[in-house]
């Protein structure tokens, strides 16, 4: 009896809560079968860090996250997210951590042709490349108007590739994503540019229903702590993450 109550006891410890993923890309989501990619490994450093919940990175498309917005049946977090892009800037619609990490999307030109980006202006005449179903506020007025171009591609690794084999003039990469690709194709490092402003700047964080505010609660308090910072400082060198305007947020 007291063998069941000990296996009961543990079993419960932990209620099992799922972050959601859709940035189907390096280095966030690598390979989502072997569970490979930063965001796994945030999750894994989390519940090294408190005993409350235990939580799971599982893939899901933005589409199918904004439907279950919408129908209130979202049953999880959304990892790597910023209020921006879900329309709550003021933070009232959803409970929100605080950000882990900070990101930009940069405007990458080769280096043959270096590009800098100095208003919406100078996209006139270029042609843009980006990701399928991605928004780019800064060229989509641009191509609205007929002043430039945009190439959409399947991922950003064939962006990066177009741009080095000289087939677009620019790109809009994440950095995060753009320092995972050249570290793995080293051959590239001093193919590209990165214009002085990037596209966008922004932070990651979590998202949640307000129903699941003491999972939010719960995570903030880990992020608060210095060891857990120090690793996770850590983990984003390990993917390469390492510009000094990215990173730990503080």
């Amino acid at each position: 009896m007291s063998c069941l109550m000990i296996t009961s006891g543990v079993l419960s410890a932990k209620q099992t809560v799922t972050l959601y993923a859709y940035h189907l890309k390096p280095p966030y989501l690598i390979d989502v079968e072997q569970e490979q990619g930063l965001y796994f490994d945030f999750a894994l450093l989390l519940n090294q860090h408190q005993a409350d919940y235990s939580f799971k990175v599982e893939y899901m498309p933005r589409k199918r996250l904004n439907r279950d917005i919408e129908q209130n049946t979202l049953d999880g977090l959304i990892i790597g997210v910023n209020p921006v892009w879900f329309r709550d800037q003021q933070q009232t619609k959803f409970a929100w951590s605080e950000p882990f990490m900070t990101d930009r999307d940069e405007f990458v030109s080769n280096i043959s042709a270096p590009f800098e980006f100095v208003g919406q202006a100078s996209l006139y005449g270029k042609t843009v490349g980006g990701v399928r179903g991605y928004h780019y506020f800064q060229v989509a007025p641009v191509v609205k108007i007929d002043k430039a171009t945009q190439l959409e591609m399947g991922t950003e690794l064939q962006l990066l590739e177009m741009l080095v084999k000289k087939r677009i003039e620019i790109a809009v990469i994440s950095n995060a994503t753009l320092n995972y690709l050249l570290a793995k194709n080293k051959h590239w490092e001093n193919a590209v540019h990165l214009s002085n402003q990037p596209h966008e700047s922004y932070s990651r964080a979590l998202l949640a229903p307000k129903d699941m505010r003491n999972a939010v609660d719960v995570i903030n308090t880990v992020l608060q702590k210095s060891e857990f910072k120090e690793q996770l400082q850590r983990l984003l060198m390990r993917y390469h993450i390492t510009n000094s305007a990215l990173g730990v947020k503080s």
